[in-house]
């Protein structure tokens, strides 16, 4: 997976971590939308409304995706996903002052790895 190998290219010279927020395609259309693709998949997650479950599902996001940077959870007042425009998702580049330096456009459509590495490497030289 392209992300994993971005990840394990820069670990040593940033911080990376994946933010899981909300359900971008829960099963009971709250909040988001379901997605065929994940009906096809064998994917039913619900919206959570307990953070116990948003655990759940972001551990199953890990594996399903073999994502192996570290993932945290956003809380359950969806303060992070609220604060960065992220759902449905969202790739940043933070410096560290806290200052957004890139964010892709909106996924799935504007989740770019191949441009979120460059963003990553402008970072590192400057």
């Amino acid at each position: 997976m392209r992300l994993n190998e971005i990840y394990q290219t820069y670990k040593d010279d940033m911080d990376f971590c994946c933010v899981y927020i909300k359900e971008a395609h829960p099963e009971d259309s709250v909040g988001g939308y379901r997605s065929e693709r994940n009906t096809k998949d064998g994917i039913f997650i619900d919206q959570q409304t307990e953070i116990e479950d948003r655990a759940e599902a972001a551990e199953v996001c890990v594996l399903r995706l073999n994502l192996e940077m570290p993932m945290v959870l956003d809380d359950m007042t969806n303060q992070v996903e609220e604060a960065y425009i992220a759902w449905p998702d969202r790739m940043f580049v933070v410096d560290e002052s806290g200052v957004i330096q890139y964010h892709s456009a909106l996924g799935p459509h504007g989740f770019l790895p191949d441009e979120w590495e460059q963003a990553i490497k402008l970072q590192l030289v400057s």
